[in-house]
C-alpha cells in the first residue's frame, strides 16, 4: 500500500500507521465547509472537533479552507497522531490544531463542554459480517480504523450519545457512514434529540454523509 494519499488539494503521509483517506471523505469535508459557511460565513472563528483524525486529512483540510478556525483533532493511536502532526507541519497548520490522544470524547477537558460549532468524524464502520469481504488492499489499513463492532454502528452510538455535551446549541454533527448505515444513523440521531437531519450521497449515489443539528 502507498504511504501517501491525495485528498482534495493536498497530499498526506500515512506511513501505513493511519487510515488511508478515500474520495468519499472529501464530500464530508466539502459539506462541512458548505454548512458552516451558510451559518456564519468565512471569517467566523469556528471551533471544530475531528474525532478519529487518522493522518489528519479532515482537520488539516478544514484549517486551510476555514483559516480562522481552531480545531481539536483526537485519535486513540499514538502513531496516527504522530503522522497527523507531521502532516500539519507540512501544511503550516500546527498552530491551528491541537492533537489529543483520546478514545472518542473520553480524554477531552471539561473546558470543551458546549464549545464546538462542529463535531466531524469518519469513524470505523465495517461490521463483523462485512469485514471478511473487504478488498485485500483495504486490509492494509489499521484494524481499529476499520472495525465498527458487530453491526458497524458501535462508534456512532457513542458519538451521538456524547456529542450534545460538547456541541454549542445548534452546533453541527457530521459523519461519514457505511453503504447501508445512513438510515439507521438518522434514526439514532432523531431518538437523541438532533434536528434538521440531512443525508448526502456520494459519487456513486450511496447515502454517505449524515448531518444533524444539536437541538
Amino acid at each position: 500500500m502507498m504511504n501517501t494519499a491525495h485528498f482534495l488539494d493536498f497530499t498526506f503521509n500515512t506511513e501505513n500507521n493511519a487510515f488511508f483517506p478515500r474520495p468519499e471523505t472529501e464530500i464530508l469535508v466539502e459539506k462541512a465547509i458548505e454548512c458552516l459557511l451558510k451559518k456564519k460565513g468565512l471569517e467566523y472563528p469556528y471551533n471544530i472537533l475531528d474525532i478519529g483524525t487518522g493522518c489528519g486529512n479532515i482537520a488539516i483540510s478544514l484549517t486551510k479552507y476555514l483559516s480562522s478556525s481552531k480545531i481539536v483533532a483526537s485519535d486513540i493511536s499514538d502513531e496516527a497522531l504522530r503522522v497527523a502532526s507531521g502532516n500539519a507541519g507540512v501544511y503550516g497548520a500546527s498552530e491551528c490544531i491541537d492533537f489529543i490522544k483520546s478514545d472518542l470524547f473520553r480524554n477531552l477537558s471539561s473546558a470543551y463542554r458546549l464549545y464546538f460549532d462542529l463535531v466531524v468524524s469518519n469513524p470505523p464502520y465495517v461490521s463483523l459480517a462485512d469485514f471478511s469481504t473487504l478488498p485485500e488492499e483495504v486490509h492494509s489499513d489499521p484494524y481499529r480504523a476499520l472495525y465498527g463492532g458487530k453491526d458497524g454502528l458501535k462508534f456512532y452510538r457513542e458519538i451521538i450519545k456524547y456529542a450534545p455535551m460538547f456541541l454549542k446549541e445548534k452546533g453541527l454533527l457530521m459523519m461519514e457512514a457505511g453503504y447501508d448505515q445512513a438510515a439507521r444513523i438518522k434514526e439514532m440521531l432523531v431518538n437523541a434529540g438532533f434536528v434538521n437531519i440531512v443525508i448526502y450521497k456520494d459519487y456513486s449515489g450511496i447515502d454517505r454523509i449524515v448531518k444533524a443539528e444539536n437541538g
